[in-house]
């Protein structure tokens, strides 16, 4: 065998190494769960087959004897008829509006686990409007009032009447001009500058929601670093738009996120050493739950919820995340509502 021989798969191999070891580099710093390798988790969900409970099994789902199980039918037909009869309008519009409403069909069908959510969404009719609100209380097209405990998810922090207040005071205010596009009410400047004092920036930019500013920061940190990755760390929320929610929820593929563990030395290592992430999108809220997902709303259900907070610990990652971005030229993000 001449040396060609020799020398080109040994040349092809030593070209090989650098890229293998970026591989399991990043593999290495990836959150070990589906969470973090989110084309394992997608094929793996392909794999899992749906089921629902039949009646019989809904109501002794736990293996309780007959005469429970009864007890728990009695007690569900009495709570669907009770609903039928107190929300009837309610529901009625409800009904008409899921037809053209895709938001309604989604959020009807995953609203109780799957095994249980044929019977339920059947025969458990749940509203979707409410006709007025005063204070901490919804009322709906039934006249039957509700203590809104969420805060409608936490939009109305301040209150029902605190909003409708400067909304009137903004309707007033801006009557004169009217809706326009592209040209601008002066109380714009006046809150850009209230803004900029407040967050100690230098310029500010109005969305309509969280998840169309993380789309636009992204954008232009792509744009600008020439490069198509990002990184986010596991059990952060980024909003609901496919590149910053990877997994089996996402109807496309992965691509080019990279969902690394919090609190890790290995994914700092993956930040020095690639070239072609744009950005690390960080929640600093995660201090509360590191590598974990924020309480959902089933942690209601028995007080599951918990939190830790290690201030110098979590200070003292985000200060080596930004040391290691500055210095690799990644657009650090700073995604949060709450501050």
């Amino acid at each position: 065998m001449s040396f060609f021989e020799y020398a080109l798969p040994a040349a092809a191999l030593a070209l090989g190494l650098p890229a293998l070891k970026r591989r399991l580099d990043l593999s290495r710093a990836k959150h070990r769960s589906l969470a973090g390798h989110s084309r394992m988790a997608k094929r793996l969900a392909r794999l899992l087959p749906g089921y629902a409970y039949d009646e019989a099994k809904f109501f002794n789902c736990d293996g309780v004897s007959d005469e429970v199980a009864q007890q728990r039918r009695a007690a569900f037909e009495a709570l669907c008829a009770g609903f039928a009869q107190r929300y009837a309008r309610t529901l009625a519009l409800t009904a008409q509006a899921r037809e053209g409403l895709a938001d309604l069909q989604f959020t009807g069908k995953y609203r109780v686990p799957f095994q249980f959510s044929p019977i339920v969404s059947e025969r458990l009719k749940v509203g979707a409007f409410v006709q007025s609100a005063e204070g901490v209380s919804l009322t709906d097209l039934d006249g039957n009032r509700f203590i809104d405990l969420t805060g409608s998810y936490g939009v109305n922090v301040f209150g029902v009447d605190f909003y409708k207040a400067t909304m009137a005071e903004g309707a007033a205010m801006a009557q004169d001009l009217g809706p326009v596009l592209g040209a601008y009410h002066p109380c714009v400047a006046e809150n850009i500058e209230r803004l900029r004092a407040i967050s100690g920036l230098d310029a500010v930019s109005f969305h309509m929601s969280g998840t169309e500013a993380v789309m636009q920061a992204v954008r232009l940190a792509r744009y600008h670093t020439r490069r198509k990755h990002l990184v986010r760390f596991c059990g952060a929320y980024h909003g609901w738009w496919e590149d910053v929610q990877p997994g089996p929820g996402n109807p496309l593929p992965p691509r080019e996120t990279h969902t690394l563990a919090d609190l890790s030395e290995r994914s700092l290592q993956v930040l020095r050493t690639r070239k072609d992430i744009a950005c690390v999108l960080v929640n600093p809220l995660q201090a509360l739950h590191p590598n974990r997902n924020a309480p959902a709303d089933s942690a209601l259900v028995d007080s599951s919820r918990q939190a830790g907070y290690d201030k110098a610990v979590y200070t003292a990652w985000l200060q080596r995340l930004r040391e290691v971005c500055t210095e690799r030229g990644i657009v650090l993000i700073f995604d949060e509502v709450f501050l």
